[in-house]
């Protein structure tokens, strides 16, 4: 079973400053991307054969 992971950054690490920008650039990111107009079902096709070549290449 995994382990949740915390949306606030442990202030015992010695890095928890740098866990917490990221984790704020990461949220404001999410937030401009919700605002994005809505794919097409073509696009969002598109976008998935795109995403499960690159993965199958790296493999």
């Amino acid at each position: 079973m995994k382990k949740a992971v915390a949306a606030v950054p442990d202030a015992w690490e010695d890095d928890w400053e740098a866990q917490a920008d990221t984790a704020a650039a990461q949220q404001d990111a999410q937030q401009q991307d919700g605002h994005q107009v809505p794919l097409t079902k073509t696009e969002r096709l598109t976008q998935h054969v795109e995403t499960n070549r690159r993965i199958w290449e790296s493999a």
